[in-house]
């Protein structure tokens, strides 16, 4: 999926509060294991990176690695 697709997604989950727009509580970063990311939808495979964060209320979140820099750049403009 093309960077700008899987940017305006980011930006819809940030504003349905799918995505948190605080900083984590937790945050690991290593291959994937085959989850859905939750920033653009498709998997995450053992050849990807992935971000594992644990946010508000523990609730976790996995993001490519690609997604993770998206959703720091989009919750940062959209409290800007």
């Amino acid at each position: 999926m093309a960077a700008e697709g899987v940017r305006l997604l980011i930006r819809e989950r940030l504003q349905r509060g799918r995505l948190p727009r605080e900083r984590t509580i937790e945050l690991w970063h290593g291959p994937g294991l085959g989850q859905t990311c939750d920033g653009c939808g498709l998997s995450i495979t053992m050849a990807d990176s992935m971000s594992l964060m644990c946010a508000d209320e523990w609730r976790v979140v996995r993001l490519h690695e690609d997604c993770f820099v998206l959703w720091e750049e989009e919750r940062h403009s959209a409290t800007a």
